[in-house]
C-alpha cells in the first residue's frame, strides 16, 4: 500500500491592524462667477433719429461694476495610501484585541 503524504497548505489569519496617521495635501481653491439668465427692462419708448447720427459713448464699450460677496467653498478630498511589505521587524510592547484607536487621543505614548 502506498503512503499518501499531504503537501503543507499555506494559512492565512485574516485580521485588522489600526494605524494613527495624518496626511496632508495642498488644495487650490480657484473662484469663478457665473451669471444668471438677464434680463431687460425697458425705460421709457425709444427715439428714432432720421439721418446719420453719432452716438455718445464708446464704441463698442461696456459698462462695469463690481459685486463682492464672501463665500464658503467646501471641497471633498479623498486621501489614499498603497502600502509595501519589507523586511519583517517587532518590538512587541502591547497588544489587544480591541479596537485601540477609538480612545487613542487618551493614550500617552510615553506610558507604553
Amino acid at each position: 500500500m502506498a503512503e499518501i503524504f499531504n503537501e503543507p497548505q499555506d494559512q492565512t489569519c485574516p485580521t485588522t491592524a489600526y494605524q494613527l496617521s495624518s496626511v496632508c495635501v495642498p488644495v487650490t481653491v480657484s473662484p469663478f462667477a457665473k451669471t444668471g439668465v438677464t434680463s431687460t427692462k425697458c425705460c421709457g419708448t425709444s427715439v428714432v433719429i432720421p439721418g446719420k447720427n453719432t452716438c455718445d459713448g464708446i464704441k463698442n464699450g461696456q459698462c462695469v461694476f463690481t459685486v463682492v460677496q464672501d463665500i464658503c467653498v467646501e471641497v471633498p478630498v479623498e486621501f489614499g495610501a498603497v502600502a509595501s511589505v519589507g523586511d519583517n521587524y517587532v518590538n512587541c510592547i502591547d497588544s489587544s484585541a480591541d479596537d485601540i484607536c477609538t480612545n487613542c487621543d487618551d493614550i500617552n505614548p510615553d506610558n507604553l
